[in-house]
């Protein structure tokens, strides 16, 4: 009766303790239990070596550090959950504000340093269209993944060495894609369009994981960014796509054709700056499930009131 006593006030303090862990949304059930065992297993150790219940409780959860530092570090050990979006924030790794907007600005320029490479081979002769099509389906990939390489190698801070080999993979893919002899209707160009962007797509990778490629786990967090890549890129193509036949629907209102414009402009420019777009939300740890709306509302936003303010100005 007297050690249940005793124990008494001790176990409160670890209800309360358990308590409080699950009102953070970092921590779930699971995670709970996990935690109260290391505790116990630590206040167990301190007790036997001489402590009273309270000061092993107090030493123990002291020992475990605070909450926030160690949900930070649940959350890189366990990648795969969700709620890592959650909780590692910008401000515990360390990014002001001023680091936000510049890396937000370097997201844009890559953005349309994308969508002008698209359209760069008119310049020469070879235009969207007119027969060019096996130009441009070998060339797509190396419209867009060298900008997403030079993000990922910036916001890792590369080394020298490994931003020149980089380089040199994509300039031998550029190349290849170019100078090689391919004969009209070849295979070799078809097989070309098929696999170059699989392979520049490992060149991205190793950019991703920081060039530590071997890494444990690194693989498969790149893996984990394509497939949410590939889920933000789907969600801004149908928004793309809402945007592009709102432009064609008012212009054809005032009984001018757009047609142009969106073949031209739009889809192939908007398709090359989707990508950087959407790695860019993707790294920033939106979550996929939670916050689309706003992220599309705040990507969309500035779009559609460009085309509107084209269209008052052509009514006009």
């Amino acid at each position: 009766m007297t050690a249940s006593a005793d124990r008494s006030p001790l176990e409160e303090q670890i209800a309360q303790w358990r308590v409080y862990l699950r009102r953070r949304r970092a921590i779930h059930g699971p995670d709970v239990e996990e935690l109260e065992v290391h505790l116990r297993d630590q206040m167990a150790a301190l007790t036997e070596a001489g402590l009273a219940g309270d000061e092993a409780f107090l030493i123990a959860v002291k020992r475990m550090g605070s909450l926030d530092a160690l949900s930070r570090e649940f959350a890189r050990e366990h990648s795969e959950r969700l709620w890592k979006q959650l909780v590692i924030a910008p401000e515990a790794a360390g990014e002001p504000g001023k680091a936000t907007r510049t890396e937000v600005l370097i997201v844009l320029i890559l953005a349309i340093a994308a969508a002008v490479a698209i359209k760069a081979p008119a310049l020469f002769g070879l235009p969207l269209g007119g027969g060019n099509e096996p130009f441009y389906a070998r060339n797509a990939s190396l419209f867009v993944l060298p900008q997403l390489t030079a993000y990922f190698a910036w916001k890792r801070g590369l080394a020298v060495v490994t931003c020149i080999w980089l380089a040199l993979s994509l300039a031998a893919a550029a190349v290849f894609a170019n100078a090689f002899p391919f004969a009209a209707g070849s295979d070799t160009g078809a097989l070309t369009a098929l696999h170059l962007p699989i392979a520049l797509w490992l060149v991205v990778g190793v950019a991703y994981v920081g060039g530590r490629w071997f890494a444990s786990g690194r693989r498969m967090d790149f893996v984990r960014f394509s497939g949410e890549l590939f889920i933000y890129y789907v969600l801004i193509a149908l928004g793309g796509g809402v945007l592009t036949a709102f432009t064609m629907m008012m212009f054809n209102a005032i009984d001018i054709d757009a047609e142009w414009l969106a073949e031209g402009w739009l889809i192939p420019c908007g398709a090359m700056g989707a990508v950087i777009a959407g790695s860019w939300l993707v790294e920033a740890k939106q979550s996929v499930i939670e916050n689309m709306a706003p992220v599309l509302t705040r990507l969309f936003t500035p779009l559609f009131t460009v085309v509107l303010l084209a269209f008052l100005a052509t009514m006009a």
